[in-house]
């Protein structure tokens, strides 16, 4: 399949993939309201180009806590890939490292961790019940060569996805969260279900905790506030992810480009990434003139993994190296160092 627009695979990939499987991956929180605000408020923020500019050494790479990439993009952490394609995260990681771009390996990974990774990565995982748990599911990926854990935060439940649920979704026979499989079983909450897990559900302690242990950096995922953003931060955390998890989890968040600004604000010269709704390399830059050092691209890369394989993610991501590439030279910037607030008309 040739290149296209990343915004074009999810039509493509719905007649690919299995109608209930489409319908988990693409689907939003509630009403989507959250999922269409994602789509849409990029294209909000206009950019400022300057003219005449020395364009001598221009680069796009990036750097980040472990990671030297070409350009400043990471596939975000997303489950059950053989869902798409049956290498699933073997393919995905042999993408991104095809195109210098870097990978966040879920802890609901369907394929094991062993298999998967072109190292370095990053490896995200939810904090468990057991601390043990915990220890065991970073401590298997560190082996594996990770070089950041990722901690989702916002997601103590899971969230009400009505398409999912009207398509009837359920995992096929042969596709499990390998990693958490291999853990021991933790016995269902006793009376209210949600009660019961939000009682189990962790804390700025818990986290610090983790920080304290892990011999790498921990960024936390799924922050929207500069409260939170600082409360990471105090935790011991090295870096935030602001993120509404694609607007899978609550319906009626912001979009990540509205609460981006705040984040970077309460956090000058700390690593901020950003995730949500990112469809082309103008989207990349946007984000970063907005505070980002780096984005993770989710759907568009299950898509394509969905359509190709390797190959055709491969594709999108030197898709998007290129958009972004050619955004920056016809801005007058020869680095990502100099996207700024001031690369905006406000």
């Amino acid at each position: 399949m040739p290149t296209c627009p990343l915004d074009e695979y999810e039509a493509l990939a719905a007649g690919a993939m299995d109608p209930a499987a489409f319908a988990y991956v693409a689907g939003g929180a509630g009403a989507e309201v959250t999922l269409r605000r994602n789509a849409t408020s990029w294209a909000d923020v206009v950019l400022r180009p300057r003219l005449m500019r020395d364009m001598a050494g221009f680069s796009t790479t990036c750097a980040l806590p472990g990671l030297d990439l070409a350009f400043p993009c990471l596939v975000a952490p997303m489950a059950y890939q053989r869902l798409a394609h049956a290498e699933g995260e073997a393919a995905m990681a042999r993408a991104a490292a095809a195109q210098g771009a870097g990978i966040v390996l879920s802890c609901q990974t369907s394929v094991d961790p062993e298999q998967v990774v072109v190292a370095p990565f990053w490896f995200q995982l939810y904090l468990q019940p057991d601390p043990a748990a915990t220890r065991a599911l970073a401590a298997r990926a560190l082996a594996c060569g990770a070089a950041a854990l990722v901690v989702t935060l916002d997601a103590p439940l899971n969230g009400i996805r009505n398409r999912e649920i009207a398509a009837g979704f359920a995992l096929p026979r042969g596709i499990r969260p390998v990693m958490l499989d291999a853990l021991p079983p933790v016995p269902p909450p006793e009376g209210d279900p949600i009660a019961g897990l939000l009682a189990r559900a962790p804390t700025w302690a818990d986290l610090a905790a983790l920080c304290a242990e892990s011999p790498v950096p921990v960024l936390a995922k799924g922050v929207l506030t500069p409260e939170d953003a600082l409360l990471a931060m105090q935790a011991g955390c090295a870096g935030v992810i602001v993120s509404n998890h694609g607007a899978r989890v609550l319906d009626g968040l912001p979009a990540t480009a509205h609460a981006l600004p705040a984040i970077r604000a309460a956090l000058p010269g700390v690593p901020v990434l950003a995730d949500g709704g990112i469809r082309s390399g103008d989207d990349m830059l946007r984000a970063l003139a907005l505070g980002a050092d780096a984005v993770l691209l989710g759907r568009p890369a299950f898509y394509a993994l969905a359509l190709g394989g390797a190959a055709q993610v491969s594709t999108c991501l030197r898709r998007l190296r290129d958009e972004f590439a050619v955004a920056m030279g016809l801005m007058g910037l020869r680095s990502v160092d100099e996207i700024g607030p001031e690369c905006l008309f406000t």
